[in-house]
């Protein structure tokens, strides 16, 4: 077994389906005994069957992951967007207006024209608070080249 490739994982395979039979009561190495006339194969069939398909097919849970697991098959997922206009599709952008000037109200072009909404929920900008003093720096600073001289 050691001489041909991949050769354990199919004893195992084909001991665990009772193809054959190891017969270690004999002397020198083990026998291996064949077990059953004909041997059919239901991994290569399903895995023909699924080539064949697009789907699943007849293939369970139990053998889905029994496959994965041997690294007979993975899974790919392949997504589809459709891509239409949507009610506000133009092309050509156009600058919202954020303020409601006096000119706009004389001349009656706010009937026409796009604003911007507002958000009353935003935070505002963070204030710049808790710095020190400009002389208590410079005091620092002295303070520090004087007790580096010592």
């Amino acid at each position: 077994m050691s001489k041909v490739p991949n050769a354990k994982i199919g004893f195992s395979k084909a001991m665990s389906n009772k193809w054959l039979k190891l017969d270690k009561s004999s002397p020198g190495p083990p026998q291996v005994y064949r077990n059953v006339e004909s041997v059919t194969d239901t991994v290569r069939k399903l895995l023909c069957s699924l080539k064949g398909e697009s789907g699943r097919g007849e293939l369970s849970d139990e053998n889905l992951k029994e496959f994965k697991k041997r690294k007979l098959i993975s899974s790919i997922i392949i997504k589809n967007y459709i891509i239409t206009q949507g009610p506000s599709f133009t092309t050509s952008i156009s600058k919202k207006s954020t303020e409601l000037t006096a000119e706009m109200i004389q001349n009656g072009s706010w009937k026409n024209e796009e604003f911007k909404s507002y958000n009353f929920n935003a935070l505002g900008a963070p204030l710049a608070t808790g710095h020190l003093h400009p002389l208590l720096k410079v005091r620092t600073e002295i303070r520090q080249i004087f007790l580096e001289m010592e």
